[in-house]
């Protein structure tokens, strides 16, 4: 069977197989079942200001139901454009520092622990 792989800056992003969608139909679900949640609703808003639209996430489930079901060709390119579309969007987002590749030189040099002095 035919494999495909996305990678981008060197990380995995999904690997997966021609023939079933990239993601178990149940992550979408619950994922849906998160973006809806309390917790979700209110991180969300306190955050950007608005509640999250979570449409996507059940459209992708029950796209992905369909390409398990019934091989539906809508489906499986309907849920394929999405998750081109969430894996551009993750490129928008750059980190907030760099990763070292290696630990500081005086890494382990002890910390400077000096009692603080009263004023």
């Amino acid at each position: 069977s035919l494999l495909i792989s996305c990678q981008f800056e060197s990380v995995w992003l999904f690997s997966f197989d021609v023939n079933k969608p990239p993601r178990a139909c149940e992550d979408y679900w619950s994922e849906f079942r998160h973006c809806k949640s309390f917790k979700n609703w209110f991180h969300h808003y306190y955050t950007y200001g608005t509640v999250p639209s979570c449409q996507q996430w059940k459209e992708d489930y029950h796209n992905c139901r369909e390409w398990e079901k019934h091989r539906g060709t809508e489906a499986k390119e309907a849920l394929r454009r999405s998750e081109k579309i969430r894996v551009a969007e993750q490129r928008n987002f750059i980190p907030v520092w760099q990763l070292r590749q290696e630990p500081p030189r005086d890494w382990h040099v002890p910390l400077n622990q000096e009692k603080p002095q009263d004023s």
